[in-house]
């Protein structure tokens, strides 16, 4: 039989036998295996569960970012150019010009007031003014106006009247002796100023020919004269 030298070369050689008997464990070492292993354990848990935070996380963002509300954006896909105002398409309120009936150097005869009269039928007060600038010469309204009145009207012969708004006044201008057919006027219709309505002539009660001229105003007649100096004027206001 071999002997024990013998036995225990040839463990050397080939080395521990699973039948031989374990080793006995130090239980000191036993318990710092554990615990090593029991804080790998832990420390690899709680990496895990940063990660898993840090995915949550990183998704909760999407969502929010996916969720908020994105800022819109407009573009126009073509300029619209904006036509200039016209000065035509407004309206203002103004004042008409105001003209004189036959020129602002027509020779004058008889003036307003009390007067000698001059013939059978011709009044000694006189309402209006007498101009003189030749017969035939065109007369004209005085203002922007509505005819009230036209025709024959004994002394007065023919005769236009004519209803304006001077100043924001109701003013009624009276023009007499006027040729025969020269009128082309009725009443109603409406007038312009500068614009003709009859001529100078002789009819009525007539010296010769001429143009009676009046302006009233809440139907009392005024001296023409210094009216229309103070109201003539070739220009709106």
């Amino acid at each position: 039989m071999p002997s024990s030298l013998h036995r225990s070369r040839v463990r050397s050689a080939v080395g521990a036998s699973p039948f031989l008997p374990a080793r006995a464990v130090d239980p000191l070492h036993l318990r710092e295996r554990v615990l090593a292993i029991a804080v790998a354990v832990v420390a690899a848990t709680v990496l895990a569960g940063n990660g898993v935070a840090a995915i949550g996380s990183t998704l909760d963002e999407e969502q929010r970012a996916s969720a908020a509300p994105r800022p819109q954006s407009f573009s126009v896909s073509a300029t619209v150019p904006i036509e200039p105002a016209d000065r035509d398409d407004f309206t203002v309120t103004w004042s008409p010009p105001v003209v004189y009936p036959v020129g602002a150097g027509a020779p004058q005869t008889d003036g307003f007031g009390f007067r000698a009269s001059p013939c059978a039928g011709c009044s000694n007060d006189h309402k209006g003014v007498d101009f003189t600038p030749g017969a035939g010469t065109p007369v004209a309204s005085i203002a922007d106006g509505v005819v009230t009145a036209v025709g024959f009207d004994g002394t007065y012969g023919m005769r236009v009247e004519i209803e304006h708004v001077v100043e924001g006044q109701a003013v009624r201008s009276f023009s007499a002796h006027l040729q025969d057919g020269s009128v082309p006027l009725s009443v109603g219709d409406r007038v312009e100023t500068g614009q003709i309505i009859g001529a100078v002539g002789s009819t009525g009660a007539s010296t010769g020919a001429h143009l009676h001229f009046e302006v009233r105003i809440g139907g009392t007649p005024i001296d023409p004269v210094p009216w229309l100096v103070a109201n003539v004027r070739t220009a709106p206001r």
